[in-house]
């Protein structure tokens, strides 16, 4: 049995960072937010594990989904206040709210992620959602619920390969 790579929040935190930063990665992972109400955070962790060859087995999928779903939706509803405030005095201290709120799921991502990382049911499976089994477009496309076509196929591409 191989072991779980090592993940902190702070780890993600720069990780996530800079993957967003590489050129076409913000706007395609906005578009996937805004087109297809794609959790830009659940994304870029995958893209975490597609990096470190880590198997998102589908334990770790499932309670991944759960640990986005107690958050999401205050950072959606965070996320309309911010839009609606754009070009106010709030918007810039709103931005800064959501990021703090993007952070704070990502914490939660990344102890779901270590809660279950030594478990077998981390490390077992792998035939079923590994990256290294499988391509990982069709992987992310999958688990995310995304429509297979040629849309979706760049704009996850584009975040796969950056």
């Amino acid at each position: 049995m191989t072991s779980a790579p090592e993940l902190s929040p702070e780890l993600f935190w720069q990780h996530s960072l800079q993957h967003y930063a590489q050129p076409g990665v913000a706007d395609a992972c906005l578009a996937l937010q805004d087109n297809y109400q794609v959790n830009v955070n659940l994304l870029l962790f995958y893209h975490w594990c597609y990096t470190v060859n880590q198997p998102v087995t589908p334990a770790l999928r499932e309670a991944l989904e759960e640990a986005v779903a107690t958050t999401d939706s205050a950072i959606q509803q965070h996320r309309v206040r911010r839009r609606a405030a754009k070009g106010s005095s709030d918007y810039e201290a709103l931005k800064q709210q959501e990021l703090e709120l993007e952070a704070t799921q990502q914490e939660e991502l990344v102890a779901t992620y270590q809660k279950i990382k030594g478990s077998e049911s981390l490390n077992t499976d792998p035939l079923i959602g590994a990256f290294n089994d499988s391509d990982p477009l069709i992987f992310i496309i999958t688990v995310l619920g995304l429509p297979y076509n040629e849309a979706t196929s760049s704009l996850i591409t584009t975040v796969l390969q950056a």
